[in-house]
């Protein structure tokens, strides 16, 4: 079924993370001293990679996806084994990560660095600026639902929607 995942290479993941601004093809065009074509190839290319990647990461944790977007780099979805709604997204700076949805006492958990660290990245890849001192299960919930609010897409509650 995935015969060939790749990464975005290095140029491809800035463009599509321009794009993802809104930055225009034409501006990106005259900046690299390409093409506008090849901007758009390069989108493209990218987009297909991230769709695959996301595909590939939910098909191997036996998520459903309900919604998925090349464009941002986001999928959401929900785990059966788990009963829980999940989040795939994707980031250059930190690649794939996959955020089931939960609460839980991040105090005394020893991957509290890690969540907190994924959450404050991708906050500041999507220009979301939380309040301070929030527990990544709250930053979690914060994050997910303005960028679904941001992409018009329903958060799926009941056993993922169904």
């Amino acid at each position: 079924m995935f015969t060939s995942l790749r990464y975005p290479s290095a140029k491809q993941n800035w463009i599509w993370s321009q794009r993802r601004r809104n930055v225009k093809p034409s501006d990106l065009a005259e900046e690299l001293n390409v093409s506008r074509p090849f901007i758009s190839k390069e989108q493209r290319i990218a987009e297909q990679r991230i769709k695959k990647l996301i595909e590939h990461t939910a098909a191997t944790n036996r998520i459903t996806i309900h919604n998925i977007s090349p464009h941002y780099g986001i999928a959401t979805g929900y785990c059966s084994a788990s009963q829980t709604n999940v989040y795939i997204i994707y980031s250059p700076q930190i690649g794939l990560q996959t955020w089931f949805a939960h609460k839980g006492e991040c105090k005394g958990c020893s991957d509290y660095p890690k969540c907190e660290a994924t959450l404050t990245t991708l906050a500041q890849e999507w220009d979301i600026d939380p309040p301070p001192d929030l527990a990544p299960t709250d930053l979690a919930i914060l994050l997910f639902q303005t960028i679904m609010r941001r992409l018009k897409w329903h958060d799926k509650k009941d056993r993922g929607g169904k």
